[in-house]
């Protein structure tokens, strides 16, 4: 147990059996009894069991929340990511739910894994009415000293940051310039450890929300009391009352959104009591383009702001997702954590040494127990940057420009090389390998994105920040790299599974030194669980290319190699080539049976893995989209 705050405790429960081990392949119904100074309880009493509370955590008939150890069953994952609360339309947590309820005693059907692979929460991109309520209950919950970060950025002190910091819509500036974060939507960005805290405990359980019957006041109470922070006065009559309209509509807007997205609550609650859960994060949970670039290491972590940020957002995200997904590799690190935590209560932040220390940890990376195996790639604080200069040319401006990262680097690779080795997992095994992002995303994106939109920096357009170009593919080296460590590896099925991108597809690659055969990829990605695909210009121009281009990837193989100059190459290979080159690949992007390669909407990844198919849907609102399952001995 771990005080974080003035009323906030985390637990971390370890439960061994009465027998020697755990039994497999049944399902396993538990309860949690509560014992205080003066009284004790458990989840009967907080009528957590009862079938006429709305907001039970039982399923079907159960009586008690239940969880399978899988052995010789199915394993049958659901995988997702991006779930933001004011998201659009409905969040696909209460599809996940509902198939679970309809399949609760289903050895066979049952879900019995839940991968969450980033944006777990947004910490750059809050609502205005979450952030009213999110920094109130903050307060309450952990109790941060306010005018603690005025010590560590003095200008905080100085009109109008003093009172702007505290309100909403007050924070874009002060997150650009002295934090020297690059998000576009800061305005309400998280800052304090109790504010990334309460935003875990308001997104991924009811508790917060069950008694405030009208949770949110009104925009016109806001603005009277002096909660916004506005940029024009009322001497600016036109300039005030426009500035007025336009955040009186996003604020409804958002009150809409949020008052749609509380309901999934209790299902989230409820999917999370009864499915063994691995998370691993992206860069919303941090900052949008967390570690993008040297350039913004650099500038962020030279800020004492920017590193007392990230700093915040990490021991809240090994709290609430890192400590539980491999507490043994943990347990070394649990006394400096405990200390560093006792540390912020007393002084509202955290020591220099911890805030220094924190980015640098290497044990995020992480393998589960479970059938079959997978391992957790870190690919935001494992990157190598590159330093030779890349041509960009629009037009007839020829620009010197800096190489996409590698997004795990070389001690990375010896980082996750060893955590294999430590698991015991043993080559020609099956493996889940979990990329945040994908390792093959839709090509027609990614190069249009490479081809036509990065080199807009060469005439001062920062795309670099208003589009994430994090790419396996867009570092040729660093692609290489990862695809000769699964050669090595030889897993068998070799399975990826990412998210990110907000589109859901799935893809199938042979992969080829000279003539032979080396390996079977198998990638499933599933994107949004509650979110937007492909807002504003930029997004709508992409999903016009897509809606002209892929037709042309349906049943037809793309050829792709990596040659001895470090390309990576689209293109035909003769069979003289494919003796000198590194290695080649023939990708194929499968159709859905509704003759889809590509899904947009909210969606959640439900994946069945036998020893003789792998079976993957996508759980979407009111449907369920199939793909036509693979026969593993034909592979």
């Amino acid at each position: 147990m771990i005080q974080v705050g003035k009323h906030c405790y985390t637990y971390l429960l370890h439960i061994s059996p009465s027998r020697s081990q755990f039994p497999l392949d049944c399902f396993i119904a538990y309860n949690v009894s509560f014992s205080t100074r003066y009284e004790q309880f458990n989840f009967a009493d907080l009528d957590l069991l009862n079938k006429d509370n709305p907001h039970h955590i039982t399923y079907g008939e159960l009586e008690y929340p239940t969880f399978l150890i899988q052995d010789e069953t199915p394993s049958t994952i659901l995988y997702g990511s991006c779930r933001k609360p004011h998201g659009k339309n409905e969040s696909v947590i209460g599809e996940s739910d509902d198939y679970i309820n309809q399949h609760a005693t289903n050895l066979q059907e049952r879900p019995n894994g839940l991968f969450l692979m980033g944006d777990q929460i947004y910490a750059d991109d809050v609502a205005d009415p979450l952030f009213y309520k999110l920094t109130t209950l903050a307060h309450e919950i952990i109790g941060e000293k306010q005018k603690q970060l005025q010590n560590i950025e003095p200008r905080l002190q100085m009109s109008p940051f003093r009172n702007s910091i505290e309100q909403l819509n007050g924070r874009q500036f002060v997150m650009e310039n002295f934090a020297k974060f690059t998000s576009h939507h800061a305005s309400n960005h998280l800052i304090r450890f109790q504010e990334y805290v309460t935003m875990y405990l308001m997104t991924l359980g009811p508790a917060l929300w069950e008694n405030a019957s009208n949770p949110f006041p009104s925009f016109e109470e806001l603005i009277e009391s002096g909660a916004y922070y506005l940029f024009y006065s009322k001497k600016r009559k036109r300039k005030h009352r426009k500035e007025i309209k336009k955040l009186k509509k996003r604020y409804e807007d958002q009150v809409k959104e949020i008052t749609n997205f509380i309901p999934s609550l209790p299902a989230m609650r409820r999917v999370l009591a009864n499915t063994p859960t691995y998370m691993i994060f992206d860069d919303h949970d941090i900052t949008d383009d967390w570690n993008i670039s040297q350039e913004w290491m650099d500038n962020v972590y030279q800020s004492k702001l920017g590193k007392h940020v990230v700093t915040n957002a990490l021991s809240a995200y090994w709290l609430f997702q890192g400590w539980g997904n491999d507490p043994v590799a943990m347990k070394p690190k649990l006394t400096n954590f405990s200390s560093q935590f006792h540390y912020h209560i007393k002084y509202s932040c955290f020591t220099d040494q911890w805030t220094d220390y924190l980015p640098t940890i290497r044990s995020w990376c992480f393998m589960t127990p479970t059938t079959p195996q997978a391992i957790f790639l870190d690919i935001r604080t494992m990157r190598e940057f590159d330093y030779h200069p890349k041509p960009l040319r629009v037009g007839s401006i020829l620009h010197e420009g800096k190489t996409a990262p590698q997004l795990i680097g070389n001690n990375g690779w010896n980082i996750v090389t060893q955590t294999l080795v430590n698991s015991n997992w043993k080559s020609k095994n099956p493996l889940i390998i979990v990329s945040p992002t994908p390792v093959y995303g839709i090509g027609i994106i990614e190069s249009f994105l490479n081809r036509f939109v990065y080199p807009l920096r060469a005439i001062g357009l920062p795309v670099r920040y208003a589009l994430d170009f994090e790419a396996w593919k867009y570092n040729a080296k660093g692609f290489n790299i990862l695809i000769q460590h699964l050669m090595k590896w030889n897993p068998n099925p070799c399975i990826i599974l990412s998210g990110d991108v907000h589109y859901a597809n799935s893809v199938r690659s042979n992969l080829y030194i000279q003539r032979k055969k080396q390996l079977t990829l198998h990638q499933f990605t599933s994107s949004p669980i509650h979110n937007m695909s492909f807002s504003g210009i930029w997004g709508q121009l992409l999903k016009l290319v897509v809606a002209f281009n892929s037709f042309t990837r349906k049943r037809k193989t793309i050829t792709r190699y990596y040659d001895k100059e470090k390309n990576l190459t689209i293109g035909k290979v003769t069979e003289d080539k494919k003796k000198i080159l590194s290695w080649y690949e023939d990708i194929n992007y499968l159709s859905s049976v509704n003759g889809k390669i590509m899904h947009n909407q909210n969606n959640i990844g439900l994946l069945t893995i036998t020893k003789n198919y792998l079976q993957n849907k996508l759980l979407k609102r009111r449907s369920v989209v199939s793909y036509k399952k693979t026969d593993m001995n034909r592979e």
